[in-house]
């Protein structure tokens, strides 16, 4: 009756309503977001124990050494895990170990059976570790302040195990760095919005912590054969509502060294996302309607431009539906120091539909990926 009263044709009314949908999420999610303010924390400094799972990073291990030394916190260990490396990382580790009393080397000659590299790397990391959290980050990555421990430790209220950070790119003069920085910028969205509604189902392995007394081992260890999922799906077993914290202050930030070329990019990217088979079939659902809503869009709105149906209609909708998103994720990005100019944001938007699909099939074709 709707469709007959509004003279709609079928298709178009499937487009407003997906549009509304999908508008509606990045709406809800990007407003919780922007809105959020860490206003408790937790005054009882934690003892922490930094995991680091590095393989040939020999150049960027120096720099991170360096900035994990200049942290004001006084109560942290940082294990190194040199994963087999051919580069010299592990005299540059050892040279470091003998300066730094807090910096505990271990070195892997080789594999067990079974085993996947950074999977037995941060397995032996964390069975070393002594002190009450667990903080995980990567070789290629430096915190932006000498108060990262701190925020972390004050995220660690009574009832929190895990807590949650953001890890922008390093900004570069290419169009494959901005794409990298919008992409990144949706999927901090996504998983740290889901959180603050009590739907934490990921995290991402260069800003996050988790309570020692809750990390389980036992699972790592069932998942040593899998590339990815030491971050997403360990953080999606221990979640519960109420148990994890998010950090949005600056503070808290890590930066991470961006990938230079596509093929480079794709690989990361089919490895991150080869661990969402694993996931539970609600987060599935919800991160499926998220992306699906997106894509469809795009296809819909290519299909009733070619059939030429309504075209100021469909226009107007999909006008408002980009204003709102790209407002929303203009403004998301200047909070997360992940800036990315506004009049690109329709290019970008475009292409994240190519992409997206395109790494999905690869990541559930690929039986086996690599970690370096």
């Amino acid at each position: 009756m709707a469709l007959i009263v509004f003279g709609m044709s079928p298709i178009l009314f499937v487009f407003i309503s997906i549009t509304a949908l999908h508008m509606g999420f990045v709406m809800l999610l990007g407003f919780r977001l922007l809105q959020f303010n860490q206003s408790k924390k937790n005054t009882d400094h934690k003892s922490i124990s930094v995991i680091v799972a590095a393989r040939n990073e020999g150049s960027r291990i120096i720099n991170l050494i360096s900035q994990l030394a200049a942290q004001e916190y006084n109560d942290f260990e940082v294990i190194l895990v040199n994963d087999r490396s051919t580069d010299g990382s592990g005299k540059i580790i050892n040279e470091f170990a003998a300066y730094y009393d807090w910096l505990k080397p271990i070195h892997i000659e080789a594999l067990p059976e079974g085993w996947t590299g950074k999977k037995y790397a941060l397995y032996s990391g964390v069975k070393q570790a002594k002190n009450d959290v667990l903080v995980f980050t990567d070789a290629d990555c430096l915190p932006t302040s000498e108060n990262w421990f701190d925020e972390i430790s004050a995220h660690f209220e009574s009832e929190v195990d895990i807590v949650l950070g953001y890890s922008p790119y390093e900004p570069q003069s290419s169009f494959l760095n901005s794409f990298i920085q919008f992409e990144t910028l949706l999927v901090g969205l996504q998983y740290l919005g889901f959180s603050l509604f009590g739907k934490t189902y990921m995290g991402v392995g260069r800003n996050m912590a988790i309570r020692r007394s809750s990390y389980d081992l036992d699972f790592l260890k069932a998942i040593k054969n899998l590339e990815g999922g030491d971050d997403d799906l360990m953080v999606s077993r221990l979640a519960k509502k109420g148990n994890t914290s998010i950090m949005l202050e600056k503070e808290s930030f890590i930066v991470s060294k961006p990938k230079t070329n596509l093929k480079d990019y794709i690989k990361q990217k089919t490895r991150h996302l080869s661990a969402g088979k694993h996931y539970h079939k609600k987060d599935q659902t919800l991160l499926g309607i998220f992306t699906l809503s997106w894509l469809v869009v795009w296809g819909l709105l290519i299909y009733l431009i070619i059939s030429g149906a309504s075209l100021k209609i469909v226009l107007m909708v999909f006008g408002i539906r980009s204003l709102a998103v790209y407002l929303i994720i203009n403004r998301l990005g200047r909070k997360l120091n992940t800036n990315i100019n506004f009049w690109a944001l329709p290019f970008l938007d475009f292409c994240y539909c190519f992409y997206y699909p395109w790494v999905a099939i690869k990541a559930l074709a690929t039986k086996q990926v690599e970690w370096k």
